[in-house]
This record gives C-alpha cells, structure tokens and sequence, in this order.
C-alpha cells in the first residue's frame, strides 16, 4: 500500500461513527488541507487522496466495486487497499491513507 507517511509521522483524526458510512458509500474530508476519500468497501474502511493519478480528477462521485473504485472522468480503477491501477498503463499507484476504527468510529491517519 502506498501510505501517505509512516505509521509515526501521521496524525489520526476521528471523523465519523463506522454506521453512518454503509458498505459502498464514500464520503470526502478535508485533512490538514488535504482531500481524503473516505470508502467503505467489502474489506473495511480505505482512504486515498481525492485525486485520480492519471488526470487529477475527483474520484468522488466514482464507481465503488468490491474494493476498488473507478474515477468518473476517465473510469481508470484502482485497488483501495492498496491503490495500485487494475488495468490500463501509465497510471501511478493512488495516495492511500492509514485507516482504523475505533470504539466504532472511523479514524484516518494524514501526516502533519
């Protein structure tokens, strides 16, 4: 996974209880200046920065799928876990943030 900063340089924000995000919603925070997607897929909860690699396009308002999602200008995909591209060439891996839950609430990690 491509994370913003190491485990230690990231500081977690509580932004919201884990139910008001169901499985295949999205929803965007600003962090420290930063735009982070914040997804709920099958495999939990992913943030990545709320830029496609290929354009520097939103990806909110993209397709999520299983655990990945598709930017809605151009529709390159990327894993959420990791966020690597899933076909195409040319498209770097997407900014992933470190992401935990806590006493049922969402937590995103970003540097500074």
């Amino acid at each position: 996974m491509q994370v913003d900063a190491s485990p230690s340089d990231v500081t977690y924000h509580d932004l919201l209880p884990a139910d008001d995000l169901p499985p295949g919603q999205m929803r965007l925070f600003t962090i420290a200046g930063e735009e982070v997607l914040v997804c709920s897929a099958v495999g939990g909860f992913f943030a990545v920065r709320n830029r496609c690699s290929h354009a520097e396009s939103p990806l909110e308002g993209g397709r999520l799928r299983q655990n990945s999602i598709s930017c809605p200008l151009h529709g390159a995909r990327f894993d959420l876990p990791t966020g690597r591209a899933l076909g195409g060439t040319g498209y770097r891996p997407l900014t992933c943030f470190p992401v935990k839950v806590e006493g049922g609430r969402v937590l995103v990690g970003v540097k500074g």
